[in-house]
């Protein structure tokens, strides 16, 4: 993505509102100056720290945007200074952030019969982008996997796909007991000779064992990465991994890598 594209600036809290346990949704809207349009499933924007002890911008994913309100929504969970302070956002109140970073990925979908959508925990968050782009606008069979800990870390997603919605509890309070990875791959074996595209995000143990089922299966499969990140523009190099193809920066060249290049004991 060319840095020219990135958009600074202030945006305002619309809403800020808890989904599900520990977990969050804010809504921003960009104001007259600055553009949501220019966000891409994939995509991903830096928020200013909120704690004054803290030094790093925190990355989070483009959940959903609105062209009619100009704004744009991120989900996060509650795990540290920066978070809770983020959850005490009031509606009206502003947020320096700087965005979209990344390279936005979408698929051509005419070459697949379905496309599947696998999240774990706040990792379904990327992925209600590409379940709304895919279903809306590029059309074809969506399917979303989503798997988290308990039915109380389940957030409701507004789906626009026609195939039921598949949730997985590690604990079984809510849809099937276990983990994701293993309804998928049972659903993997019945797929027969349909050729599927795979979108995963989550832990990098679950987008790990997605990433084989879907090797073993000679389906594609692109992964979303998730790490710490300074800045969010390629500079600091701090969010560095080496691939197949050579070291790549996930705020830069990802976060969407073909899992096929993803050299998963080299990450942290």
């Amino acid at each position: 993505m060319e840095t020219w594209k990135i958009q600074v600036g202030e945006a305002v809290v619309v809403s800020n509102i808890l989904k599900a346990k520990d977990t969050w949704e804010l809504e921003l809207n960009l104001g007259n100056d600055l553009d949501v349009t220019a966000f891409l499933p994939g995509q991903f924007v830096c928020l200013a720290p909120l704690d004054p002890s803290s030094t790093m911008a925190r990355p989070f994913s483009i959940a959903s945007i609105s062209t009619f309100n100009g704004t744009f929504s991120l989900l996060y969970k509650v795990i540290g200074k920066n978070t809770e302070l983020m959850a005490r956002l009031a509606v009206g109140e502003k947020v320096k952030f700087w965005g979209p970073l990344g390279q936005g990925f979408l698929p051509n979908t005419d070459e697949y019969d379905e496309v599947w959508l696998i999240g774990g925990g706040i990792g379904i968050a990327p992925l209600i982008f590409y379940e709304k782009v895919v279903s809306e606008f590029q059309g074809g069979i969506v399917r979303v996997f989503y798997g988290n800990k308990t039915g109380a870390e389940i957030i409701p997603l507004d789906l626009y796909c026609q195939e039921p919605l598949i949730i997985v509890t590690d604990d079984g309070s809510i849809g099937c007991q276990g983990f994701v990875t293993d309804v998928v791959q049972a659903y993997m074996k019945v797929a027969n000779e349909k050729k599927i595209l795979v979108i995963t995000c989550g832990p990098k143990v679950m987008m790990r064992k997605v990433a084989d089922i879907c090797q073993q299966a000679g389906q594609d499969c692109y992964v979303i990465l998730e790490t710490i990140m300074a800045c969010g523009l390629g500079v600091c190099l701090g969010c560095s991994i080496k691939t197949s193809s050579g070291m790549k920066r996930i705020c830069h060249d990802g976060p969407v890598f073909p899992a096929k290049e993803v050299i998963w004991d080299e990450l942290s």
